[in-house]
């Protein structure tokens, strides 16, 4: 079994809190993980995909959850299918006061739910377990996003036997874990059915959705899919499948419940820009995304197919996001774009302000012109801690000086 680097922060948090609730895509592990923690914990296990257990919540869930809980601490699987099952922890909760009551897991953000009226602000910690990342995968003691706020990137251990080919693999098989080792044929098969018989199933335990609408999914997410790592552009997206502005908007805040898709903001010094500024469009999972572009591995690297760049990129998104769920400090995570066009793939915000931007390239040649992004952000930072890192597909780690500034050459391979 794969360890998994939110465990012991679940662990941790149940001390802390009445209820913890693990969320995050379908098929990322969380049942895995919550019967892990439970078994550990000693937590009685519920899980709403099972009929009798769904049918006894929905026909009265204060009576079920005082009945379940009321001796025992209690994980409940898919809490997503049952809204209604929410009022009654929180009522719960307000009762007993204990510590580590409950552990819930669900399949669709509890705060973008519209269905879920209650909230549990104050008495929950919420934590998002993405698929798995490459250092779980292989087993590697690193948080990469730790690494790169610390100060001396020589301690950044990598493989650089590793190839480009290793790092387009990887885009492409994704994370999630039972289809990151199928091989092609089976993983696509794998894909095809995660789309059909889960996200369409799952928007409905969200909010209601015309059924006749829900046929535009597939489209919808073929079309998000060649902007991955782009500006959103809805009237761009509207034209393409057919419905108005306001109903992509609505499909994309669907999907971003259910975890499939995420908008990474734009980064301003000033607050209010940040927010009408144009945000990027990732895919949660990079193998998802290379699926509905019909990119493979040879592909990709041939040229055939033109997406590396972007698929790269939203690769090192994914990555990103997994290793901050678990880092020391809560980092946000936003792109930045210039009036001159000039732009940087992320950049990542401490609490404290410090700043860490990253520039992705597919290549592995280094240029000067390559850095001017990152060299635009760091003249507009004023009394902010700074470090520019340009991820390439390189063998070495490599300091790279323009004007004042210092920056650094990182291989995508430490990801892996």
């Amino acid at each position: 079994m794969i360890e998994r680097k939110l465990e012991p922060i679940i662990i941790e948090m149940l001390e802390y809190f009445r209820v913890v609730a693990i969320n995050g895509p379908r098929q990322s592990g969380k049942t895995t993980l919550q019967k892990k923690i439970a078994a550990k914990r000693g937590m009685a296990y519920y899980t709403f995909d099972k009929k009798e257990t769904y049918e006894a919540a929905s026909n009265d869930p204060e009576g079920l959850i005082a009945y379940i809980s009321k001796e025992k601490r209690v994980a409940i699987d898919e809490v997503q299918m049952v809204p209604e099952i929410i009022p009654a922890i929180k009522l719960a909760v307000d009762e007993a006061d204990r510590k580590g009551m409950f552990l819930l897991t669900g399949s669709s953000d509890l705060f973008k739910n519209a269905r879920i009226k209650e909230s549990l602000a104050g008495r929950m910690a919420s934590f998002t377990l993405y698929p798995l990342s490459y250092a779980e995968i292989h087993h590697r003691d690193i948080n990469l996003v730790d690494a790169f706020f610390s100060d001396d990137f020589n301690r950044i251990p990598f493989d650089n036997t590793l190839t480009k080919e290793d790092v387009v693999r990887a885009v492409v098989q994704g994370g999630y874990p039972e289809a990151y080792t199928l091989p092609p044929k089976a993983r696509q098969a794998w894909y095809d059915f995660y789309i059909k018989s889960r996200i369409t199933k799952d928007i409905a335990t969200i909010e209601h959705v015309d059924l006749e609408k829900i046929m535009h999914l597939d489209v919808l997410l073929k079309v998000l899919a060649s902007q991955t790592a782009s500006l959103v552009n809805y009237t761009h997206i509207a034209n393409a499948i057919g419905l108005a502005d306001k109903t992509v908007k609505k499909y994309i805040r669907l999907l971003e419940a259910l975890y499939i898709v995420e908008r990474v903001p734009a980064y301003a010094n000033n607050q209010l820009k940040r927010v009408i500024k144009s945000p990027k469009v990732h895919f949660v999972d990079s193998g998802l995304a290379s699926y509905l572009l019909g990119a493979g591995v040879e592909s990709l690297l041939l040229g055939t197919n033109s997406s590396l760049g972007n698929l790269t990129e939203t690769f090192v998104y994914s990555e990103l996001a997994k290793h901050a769920s678990c880092a020391r400090e809560s980092i946000q995570i936003y792109h930045y774009r210039d009036q001159q066009q000039k732009e940087v793939d992320f950049v990542l915000e401490s609490p404290t302000g410090a700043i860490v931007a990253l520039e992705v390239k597919s290549g592995s040649n280094l240029k000067k012109e390559h850095f001017k992004g990152l060299l635009a952000l760091a003249k507009s930072l004023k009394n902010k801690e700074f470090k520019g890192i340009l991820l390439y597909s390189g063998d070495a780690i490599l300091p790279f000086r323009i004007e004042t500034y210092r920056f650094w050459a990182i291989p995508l391979q430490v990801f892996l």
